[in-house]
C-alpha cells in the first residue's frame, strides 16, 4: 500500500471505511462499466469502492484529494483504496464481484484494478485457515442479475 498511499491517506481510508462498514455487503467489479456497477449495487443496498470511500471520492467534498492530486497520483491513490478495501472485505465471509460472463470474464491483460490488486488479497488464506468466498454475478446479462455463483475457492462457475 506504500507505493500508492502515504499513512495519513491510509488512515483516513480506513477511518470512512470503519463508520460506514456493513459486513459481507459489498460489491467489486470488472469489464463492466462504473456505473453499471455502482446503479446495481444501489438497488441492493450494497457498497461499491466508491460507496465505501464517500466523501473522500466525492471532488466538491473538501475531504475529497483529488483537485490536490495529479490524474497520476490520483490513480495512485485509487489503487491503494482499492487495496484497503479488499483487506476490509477479507474480515468478512464473502463478496460478490460483477463482471461479463464466461468466458470473457476478466480483461485478457490481467492489469485491471480487480486483477492485480484487489483479487490477489481476496484469496489470501484468513487467521484459522478460512477463506473468503468470491460469488459471481453477471448484471449485464438480461434476466442474470440476481444470478449468484460461488467462484472461489470453489470453482462453480458449470452452475452458470
Amino acid at each position: 500500500v506504500r507505493q500508492y498511499l502515504t499513512i495519513e491517506e491510509e488512515l483516513q481510508i480506513r477511518q470512512q471505511f470503519h463508520s460506514t462498514w456493513r459486513w459481507n455487503k459489498q460489491v467489486m467489479w470488472s469489464g463492466i462499466p462504473r456505473k453499471y456497477a455502482q446503479d446495481w449495487a444501489d438497488k441492493r443496498d450494497m457498497a461499491t469502492l466508491t460507496t465505501a470511500m464517500g466523501p473522500l471520492m466525492t471532488p466538491e467534498h473538501p475531504l475529497c484529494l483529488r483537485r490536490h492530486k495529479s490524474s497520476v497520483g490520483w490513480s495512485k491513490y485509487i489503487k491503494g483504496a482499492s487495496a484497503v478495501f479488499a483487506w476490509h472485505i477479507l474480515r468478512g465471509e464473502r463478496v460478490i464481484v460483477l463482471s461479463p460472463p464466461p468466458p470473457e470474464r476478466f480483461h485478457p491483460s490481467g492489469q485491471t484494478n480487480y486483477q492485480a490488486i484487489e483479487e490477489p488479497i481476496l484469496k489470501e488464506e484468513k487467521e484459522g485457515g478460512a477463506r473468503l468466498r468470491l460469488e459471481m454475478v453477471h448484471p449485464i446479462v438480461e434476466g442474470a442479475e440476481d444470478f449468484i455463483y460461488q467462484m472461489w475457492p470453489v470453482d462453480q462457475t458449470n452452475t452458470w
